[in-house]
């Protein structure tokens, strides 16, 4: 039996790029990793059956599946992932698991992180999830840069340079699934012109105010903003916080604390969630 933890990832901005190279293909943005998480753990089975376990429930979990399938084909395993944070709310948790999935069947298997993150990153750009969080959370930095899309070394990441120490992520509303806004051709244009500002404006000023002031900027002018994420944005800034939407998802980051969140929201209509950004290597545990 193999475990390994990944960290989940935030995105603050995202511009999707497409390329004939999977392994070009993702997109450039901004975002935070994070001290949150998924865990996978992983056992070989003597028959060539993948099991998966989400949560405790088994999932198809395509995009996990693939990983497996990619690094260890015809090889049966019985896979239990345990997130920190809900899916499909912009927190990475899809890549998350995929990453630490992948880093415990190469482990198994004889291969090395590089085969493990390529896997992982070719099944979510394939398979519908996110396109830029493999690399994001590969990268190691705290608030990681996709300036070129893709997985290093076709795409590369670079580190704002600070931290954010002090984050409550709140879920406001149901899941929104990615492929429903990357699927829209219209939606998807006005996302990528929407980013190239973000992107200037940050790099130009790579800080920590600066960093909420792109992503409010992003998410309304891209028209990802619904209107609850946008009167909770503006409820915690006029208690004297920063806010700003995760991508993708109905949920929002803030350096507020959690009493505050559930003032604006109401404590029985909020899921909270306390972390900070994060540097931890992904760890393999075996036993």
């Amino acid at each position: 039996m193999t475990s390994a933890f990944c960290p989940g990832h935030v995105s603050c901005v995202f511009q999707p790029v497409d390329s004939y190279d999977a392994m070009s293909t993702g997109s450039r943005g901004i975002g935070i990793r994070l001290n949150k998480g998924a865990t996978a753990t992983v056992s070989v089975r003597d028959d060539p059956v993948v099991n998966i376990y989400l949560d405790g429930v088994m999932e198809t979990a395509h995009i996990t599946r693939m990983v497996a399938q990619s690094l260890a084909p015809g090889v049966g395993f019985d896979i239990r992932i345990e997130n920190d944070l809900p899916v499909s709310q912009g927190f990475g948790m899809s890549a998350a698991g995929a990453v630490a999935t992948g880093i415990c069947i190469a482990d198994i298997t004889g291969q090395t992180r590089s085969d493990a993150f390529a896997a992982a990153h070719m099944a979510e750009v394939t398979g519908g999830g996110g396109l830029g969080d493999v690399a994001a959370i590969v990268s190691g930095g705290d608030i990681p840069v996709r300036t070129v899309a893709g997985l290093p070394p076709f795409g590369r990441v670079e580190n704002a340079g600070f931290s954010m120490d002090s984050l409550t992520l709140a879920v406001i509303g149901g899941e929104l699934r990615t492929d429903t806004v990357l699927g829209d051709p219209v939606a998807l244009k006005r996302v990528r012109d929407a980013a190239v500002d973000a992107m200037d404006s940050f790099q130009a000023d790579p800080s920590y105010e600066n960093l909420f002031a792109v992503s409010n900027a992003f998410s309304s002018d891209s028209g990802l903003e619904s209107p609850a994420v946008r009167r909770g944005i503006e409820r915690l800034k006029d208690r004297g916080h920063r806010a700003g939407m995760c991508m993708l998802g109905n949920s929002i980051f803030t350096d507020a604390p959690e009493r505050d969140v559930w003032a604006v929201f109401g404590r029985g209509h909020v899921r909270t969630y306390r972390c900070a950004s994060s540097r931890k290597e992904i760890v393999i545990r075996r036993g």
